[in-house]
């Protein structure tokens, strides 16, 4: 009965205002191919991006039924966030003892990481949820006499690495696991048929992650910067007190375990050798080939690693909570600690960059009229050109003209549509009476960003009024009638 308890209560505290901040880019990815046909759909996973195409297929059959809201799109993930927190507890309970499970289940719902993954319209929750229900079958496969749980074992690895190509990592953890409980003899033959098994399955999907490993040439290296990445954002974005209590508990249990043999060998046999290797094995391999060969560390691509945290930070808990009471004022504290990036999480602009998509199709749908022709510019902060805006939401600008498409990327089996230059665009805009631009907004100084990712952007200068597409627009007769800043998206209304 606990663990639906813990599951509710890490939904509940993850699903409170996700529908609040505007989507960004890579959730305007999720809706833009999750809104395509099926036909459509496929054609995208062939030629530019099977490795999420587990996810978008889910969110297609899911947006059919429930709509591309941002509410929509996000309570996936914070439905994966309480599956999540229940294979915590379940995890726990088979390692250790009730109360154990039950802290094990809060820190899960309390870490940062999680928070953040439970409003983000992308696969990352999911993640967690599968990285932690495939450690528990493989550990009752290795107690088992059954053959049937590394069959169950083997299926639930290829749908994992199909979902999230670095859980395959996870397999290399669950050898050290196996290792470390004394199992490897009796288990080593039956689970390594099953992880053939799953790789046999999944060689095809392989195959063509790896042709369009491309789409992940953006990552940058890693730098000396690389510390705080791991040690704060990682699992603790945004929350950095969060992350040295964390550290003060773990160091406290060490403590306290080194005087208590009894401690000392629940953390040996117990929760340690699982929860160690989830957390290493995979950092070790992304960090390794990210130096040797390209770059592939991304700090949220760990998020299926963090029930292995709150395992341990479950166990930390009770060995410390002496007395018992003394729980509950660690588990407020990391609550408290939590807290301004939980609310932070759940703001309007809350997405890297500030990125406004939802707003702007809000004041789309309230401004544009019927009729209005609308043009999509580009933004320093936007890969893509601003047409994001409508692939987000078409029926914000329903019955308007939309021009300088050049060619739809739905069409054409790609991620993103493609502009024509305004210059080509003479004999449209002529037939336009009222034209609504949707470009950058203007920044008199340049700015310079840092993501959570290591990513750099430098926004430099910009201003409508001297642009190079103002002057094109000029040219065929149109000024400035009106100019609104959403937020990061300016919006300019030009008449003849």
């Amino acid at each position: 009965m606990l663990a639906p308890v813990v599951a509710v209560f890490a939904f509940a505290i993850g699903v409170t205002a996700a529908w609040v901040p505007s989507f960004w880019y890579d959730e305007a990815a999720t809706v833009y191919s999750s809104r395509r046909s099926f036909a459509e759909l496929l054609d995208l996973l062939r030629s530019t991006d099977i490795v999420h195409g587990a996810y978008y297929v889910g969110m297609h059959l899911w947006g059919r039924v429930f709509g591309f809201s941002e509410f929509s799109m996000r309570l996936p993930s914070a439905l994966a966030v309480g599956v999540a927190a229940a294979g915590v507890v379940v995890l726990a309970s088979r390692l250790s003892t009730p109360r154990v499970a039950l802290l094990s289940g809060v820190a899960f719902a309390l870490l940062p990481r999680v928070l953040w993954a439970a409003v983000e319209a992308r696969s990352y929750a999911s993640t967690a949820a599968a990285a932690v229900w495939l450690t528990i079958v493989f550990l009752v496969a290795l107690h088992s006499r059954s053959r049937w749980w590394w069959a169950l074992y083997a299926a639930m690895l290829a749908v994992s690495i199909v979902l999230f190509v670095y859980l395959a990592t996870v397999v290399a953890a669950h050898l050290l696991i196996m290792v470390a409980r004394r199992r490897f003899r009796a288990s080593f033959l039956p689970w390594a048929a099953a992880v053939v098994t799953a790789l046999v399955v999944t060689a095809m999907f392989l195959r063509v992650v790896l042709r369009q490993a491309a789409q992940v040439g953006w990552i940058p290296p890693i730098d000396g910067n690389f510390p705080r990445v791991v040690l704060e954002y990682q699992w603790f974005l945004g929350a950095p007190v969060f992350g040295i209590l964390v550290a003060v508990v773990l160091v406290a249990a060490l403590v306290v375990s080194s005087k208590d043999r009894t401690g000392e060998a629940d953390w040996r046999n117990g929760l340690l050798p699982v929860a160690l290797p989830w957390i290493v094995v995979p950092m070790a391999v992304m960090v390794i080939y990210s130096i040797v060969r390209s770059p592939i560390y991304l700090d949220r691509y760990f998020t299926f690693t963090t029930p292995a945290v709150a395992l341990l930070l479950g166990v930390a808990l009770d060995r410390v909570s002496r007395p018992r009471w003394l729980s509950v004022l660690l588990i407020g504290a990391l609550a408290s600690a939590a807290l301004p990036a939980y609310l932070q999480q759940r703001s309007a602009w809350a997405k890297p960059l500030q990125m406004d998509f939802s707003a702007a199709n809000d004041f789309a749908s309230e401004n544009v009229a019927p009729g209005d022709c609308v043009l999509f510019g580009r933004a320093a902060w936007n890969p893509s050109s601003q047409r994001l805006i409508e692939d987000v939401d078409p029926s914000s600008f329903a019955q308007t003209r939309s021009i300088g498409l050049a060619k739809d990327a739905a069409s054409s089996g790609q991620l993103w549509d493609e502009e024509r230059p305004l210059a080509e665009l003479t004999s449209e805009l002529a037939e336009c009476q009222v034209i609504w631009y949707f470009t950058d907004r203007d920044r008199s100084e340049a700015e310079t960003v840092r993501l959570t990712s290591n990513d750099i952007w430098v926004l430099p200068p910009s201003d409508f009024e001297t642009s190079s597409d103002y002057s094109e627009l000029r040219k065929v007769g149109f000024h400035i009638d009106e100019r609104h800043t959403v937020h990061v998206t300016q919006v300019v209304r030009l008449v003849q």
